[in-house]
């Protein structure tokens, strides 16, 4: 399915709960109020989209800082024989949420996330030492600028946003979660049921499950995580190559230590960056500031990365263009019941 497939009603519903899904008692009901239908159509659309496999899930992400856990992007200079092999290594762990083979010397990249920096360097030693390659980047966020996927699928979006303000991930504070709060992100982190009020089909879950919840305290709860961005974003997570966005760029750019506030602010404002970090260099990656890029071709990538590069002034990036993906998921926080 590609975005010509999508009817008018699909793109202005998707367009809207990309970036956030109504936490109401009938969020379809809102969705044919803000754009004119029922809300069996707008319903339908929505279902249409699950089954198409246009939208993967709808649910939350969240602050896995906030959360108390800890999450690094690494990559791992495999030789292109043994990308295969040492890729299903890598993608066996759990903690391990996205894995992709990129163009460059370094070009296997993926995420961790674990309770601990100890796990994570735990396991970045158990991959080198049963694949024996050693040669790893391990890159935790110094500052998130931006984690928003927002692709314009109306064209009706400004080409730049104001940027939100930068974070330091390290430095953020975890929140202190009930047993009862726990049960129910263990919930949120999975794909919402398709029904009239999804989160009366939460609450009635948790009461299976043992906890004392109704729908008002799901919604309560959900929306107060959103408000203090323990959940960055309850929206619907896509599948970009089905909406004509089938090319995207990691582009790994060089900034002066004095200038990557204000560098990271005018890239994170960029629609086309879906992501923005800044990130500690090694002796064999100089790089220390990251902007995930999407467009439609590798030549649109192109043409925003030299966007940003006239607006900040810098030497072009690496643009490490995704060629295959081995691994996408949600992580699953408080996954054995902790």
């Amino acid at each position: 399915m590609t975005d010509t497939s999508l009817n008018d009603l699909d793109r202005r519903i998707l367009s809207a709960i990309q970036g956030g899904f109504p936490i109401t008692s009938r969020p379809y009901a809102q969705l044919a109020d803000d754009f004119g239908c029922t809300e069996a159509e707008a319903l339908a659309s929505v279902a249409g989209m699950r089954t198409s496999g246009v939208i993967r899930r709808i649910g939350a992400i969240f602050d896995s800082a906030r959360l108390g856990y800890r999450s690094t992007l690494c990559a791992i200079a495999v030789p292109p024989e043994r990308v295969e092999e040492v890729a299903a290594v890598i993608s066996a762990y759990p903690n391990v949420t996205h894995n992709y083979q990129r163009e460059d010397r370094y070009n296997v990249w993926f995420t961790l996330i674990a309770p601990s920096a100890e796990r994570i360097s735990e396991i970045l030693r158990e991959i080198a030492g049963t694949t024996g390659i050693d040669d790893i980047l391990d890159l935790p966020a110094i500052r998130l600028f931006k984690i928003k996927v927002d692709f314009d699928l109306t064209g009706e979006k400004a080409d730049r946003t104001e940027a939100p303000p930068s974070t330091r991930p390290a430095e953020t504070e975890a929140v202190v979660l009930t047993r009862d709060e726990r049960a129910l992100i263990r919930l949120l982190q999975d794909d919402l049921e398709p029904v009239e009020r999804p989160f009366e089909a939460v609450a009635a879950n948790l009461r299976e499950g043992g906890v004392d919840a109704d729908e008002a305290w799901v919604i309560e709860r959900t929306r107060s995580w959103v408000d203090s961005r323990v959940i960055r974003r309850f929206g619907a997570a896509i599948k970009h190559h089905k909406t004509g966005f089938s090319a995207n760029a990691m582009g790994a750019w060089v900034v002066p230590e004095d200038r990557v506030e204000e560098v990271g602010a005018i890239m994170a404002s960029f629609r086309e960056v879906s992501h923005c970090y800044e990130r500690p260099t090694t002796p064999t990656w100089p790089n220390n500031l990251y902007t995930m890029i999407h467009g439609r071709t590798r030549q649109e990538c192109v043409e925003v990365a030299e966007r940003i590069r006239a607006a900040t002034g810098l030497r072009a990036p690496r643009l490490l263009y995704s060629t295959r993906e081995f691994k996408k998921i949600s992580m699953r926080y408080f996954a054995d019941g902790e």
